[in-house]
């Protein structure tokens, strides 16, 4: 799955690169995971074929019938925009969250470094040492940028 944590009071949201196929026994880095939409800045974790649809029907404006995806292909969701952070399973009923929240097979080692006082950041990079689905360079995207930036634990 994926390490995906978003962090309300930064207005970032920081993911992890690696992307994995059970199917094959395969994963890559180069899948994006964050996507840029009208409203802000999209995430999901899950299935990456029901992913890739909700994101072209919120490019599109979020018009006409959600899409819906199958019990099998599970998948989370995040929105980050101006007025605050959502999280949503695969029904795509968005609820707020008040300051930071993660998903994916990483949460659980994410927001544990979160309570302990990490960024987001670390705590995603903690979950790509943990995590057997999580791994790869640790990505920052905010909604002030139009492009992420790798984040390295050597830097600070």
């Amino acid at each position: 799955m994926s390490t995906i944590i978003g962090d309300w009071t930064r207005k970032i949201i920081v993911t992890d690169s690696q992307v994995s196929d059970d199917d094959s026994d395969t994963k890559n880095f180069e899948n994006e995971k964050v996507f840029r939409v009208p409203q802000g800045l999209l995430a999901g974790a899950g299935d990456f074929i029901s992913i890739q649809t909700v994101v072209e029907y919120f490019k599109e404006g979020k018009k006409g019938k959600a899409p819906i995806i199958k019990d099998v292909d599970d998948a989370d969701f995040m929105l980050l925009t101006n007025d605050g952070l959502y999280f949503s399973g695969k029904d795509l009923r968005f609820q707020k969250v008040p300051t930071y929240d993660a998903l994916g097979s990483g949460t659980m080692a994410a927001l544990s470094a979160m309570v302990l006082g990490h960024t987001a950041e670390e705590a995603c990079w903690a979950a790509t040492k943990s995590d057997l689905y999580s791994g790869g360079d640790v990505r920052v995207y905010s909604l002030d940028s139009k492009v992420f930036t790798v984040w390295s634990r050597d830097a600070i």
